[in-house]
């Protein structure tokens, strides 16, 4: 994979749809497809996704020394 390339699903704009002809999908561009967002973005406006946003991901686990559980 190329450095520079988006990766749709580290974006806040990519939902997956649980449809088998289109499972993926984009929020901000508003459609679905079967391919990576982001290509199809390429594909048709010939430059890359503009709209990519870094998701912010929560990784703090869980631990059952935390007296909020009990």
């Amino acid at each position: 994979m190329n450095k520079n390339q988006i990766h749709c699903l580290k974006c806040i704009h990519y939902y997956s749809t649980h449809e088998p002809q289109t499972p993926r999908g984009c929020k901000l561009y508003g459609f679905k497809t079967q391919n990576i967002p982001a290509i199809v973005v390429k594909k048709q406006t010939g430059s890359e996704c503009l709209g990519f946003e870094l998701r912010q991901i929560k990784n703090k686990k869980a631990s059952f020394h935390d007296k909020k559980y009990w």
